[in-house]
C-alpha cells in the first residue's frame, strides 16, 4: 500500500499558478456556496468561521452578510488572504486537526478540505464543538465522477487524478456520497445534504479548474503509469475546446445544527 503524503505536498501555496487555480475554483463553486450560506440565515452579527479560506471569496461573502468583525478565516497558508485583513476579517494560520478553537460560532463553513484529511470524522466533531447552541456546520465536499465523463481522454485523466488523490494524498474521493450521515454521527441535528453537478464547458472556469488541478498530480500520474503523456495532452486540449461539455464533478453540500 502506498504511503500518503498530503495534498499540500502537490501544491505550491505561494505560487501565482495556485492563485489562478483557486480563482477558477471560486468562479465555479461560489454561487452554490453563497446560496447555502444565505439559506442558513447568515445576517449582521452572526459569528462566522471559514476553515480553509483559500483565496478568500467565501469569507468575503460572510463579511458582507455578517460584518467583517464577525468573521474569522483560517488556512495553513495565508498567501492569498491579505485583502481579507484589509477588510477587517480576522485571518489566522490554523490547523483544524490540532489547534484550539478560534472562538464560538453561529456558522462554520469549509469547502474541499475535509475529504483530504484522514481524520475527517474527528474534525467534524471538533468543528461541531466550536458551534454555539443552535449554530450550523456547513461542509462542501467534492467527488469526481470519471465514469460519467463524455470524452475518453478526460475520462482516463480524471480516473488517474482520482487514483493519485486516494493513494498518495489520502483523499477519500467517494466520501461525499455518504453525507449527511457523518454529521448525524457527530451529534448534529436537522442534518441534510444536496448535490450539484455543473457542466464543464471547454474554455470556461470549471474546465480550467479541472485541467489545472490535474496538472498538480500529472508528474506522479505519469511516473506510475496511470496515464500517458499523449492522453494528458489530449485531455488538456479538450478542456480548452469550446464545443466540449462534461458532467464529471459533483459537489455535495451538507449541513447540521448543534442542538
Amino acid at each position: 500500500m502506498s504511503q500518503t503524503i498530503g495534498w499540500n505536498s502537490f501544491v505550491d501555496t505561494q505560487a501565482e499558478a495556485e492563485h489562478r487555480r483557486l480563482r477558477l475554483l471560486q468562479e465555479s463553486f461560489d454561487p452554490f456556496s453563497f446560496r447555502q450560506l444565505e439559506n442558513l440565515g447568515v445576517r449582521p452579527g452572526s459569528r462566522c468561521l471559514e476553515v480553509g479560506a483559500g483565496a478568500g471569496s467565501v469569507a468575503r461573502r460572510m463579511a458582507e452578510l455578517a460584518g467583517p468583525d464577525n468573521v474569522v478565516a483560517t488556512d495553513l497558508s495565508l498567501a492569498f488572504l491579505g485583502s481579507l485583513t484589509d477588510l477587517g476579517v480576522t485571518v489566522l494560520r490554523h490547523d483544524v486537526t490540532t489547534d484550539d478553537a478560534p472562538g464560538e460560532f453561529d456558522v462554520i463553513h469549509t469547502r474541499f478540505v475535509l475529504e483530504h484529511l484522514p481524520e475527517r470524522e474527528a474534525v467534524i466533531k471538533r468543528l461541531s464543538s466550536w458551534l454555539k447552541p443552535g449554530g450550523w456546520l456547513l461542509i462542501e465536499i467534492g467527488t469526481p465522477l470519471p465514469e460519467l465523463s463524455s470524452h475518453p481522454a478526460t475520462r482516463r485523466t480524471m480516473a488517474a487524478l482520482t487514483r493519485v488523490m486516494a493513494d498518495r494524498v489520502g483523499t477519500a474521493p467517494e466520501w461525499a456520497r455518504t453525507l449527511p450521515v457523518p454529521l448525524e454521527e457527530a451529534g448534529l441535528v436537522d442534518c441534510a445534504a444536496e448535490g450539484q453537478v455543473l457542466p464543464a464547458r471547454g474554455g470556461q472556469p470549471l474546465a480550467g479548474w479541472l485541467k489545472n488541478t490535474t496538472k498538480l498530480v500529472e508528474e506522479h500520474a505519469l511516473a506510475t503509469g496511470l496515464v500517458t503523456r499523449e492522453v494528458l495532452d489530449e485531455a488538456y486540449a479538450t478542456y480548452e475546446n469550446t464545443s466540449f461539455v462534461d458532467y464529471s464533478w459533483m459537489t455535495v453540500g451538507a449541513r447540521g445544527r448543534r442542538g
